[in-house]
């Protein structure tokens, strides 16, 4: 149980850090930047070392592509949060790119 409480916690806490960080850039950016961010934080290896990960789409990624996507949504957060939305965007378009190029259409 106190696993759970303090996951809760944590994902409310990014949460709400995400959503302030957002807060300098567009409403459209800052609404595509949500929609990437459910995608890649649904990308959770089930085991240690797994190598393949499928988002809650159904999309087949790397570890390694997991790894890169985060890193870069962070970016984006953080040039956002700079008041940098040129950079924010482009950073998030290479995510978005990835993610369009891995997509299982349903």
């Amino acid at each position: 149980m106190t696993c759970t409480v303090s996951s809760i916690v944590g994902l409310t806490y990014l949460l709400a850090a995400s959503t302030q960080a957002q807060a300098d850039c567009s409403r459209a950016l800052t609404e595509q930047c949500v929609i990437v961010q459910r995608i890649v934080e649904s990308l959770r290896p089930d085991k240690a070392g797994q190598m393949r990960m499928f988002a809650y789409d159904g999309s087949e990624y790397t570890a390694a592509e997991a790894l890169w996507m985060k890193r870069h949504l962070r970016m984006v957060l953080r040039a956002c949060a700079q008041g940098d939305e040129a950079d924010a965007a482009a950073t998030l378009r290479g995510v978005t790119d990835l993610l369009n190029a891995r997509h299982r259409a349903s």
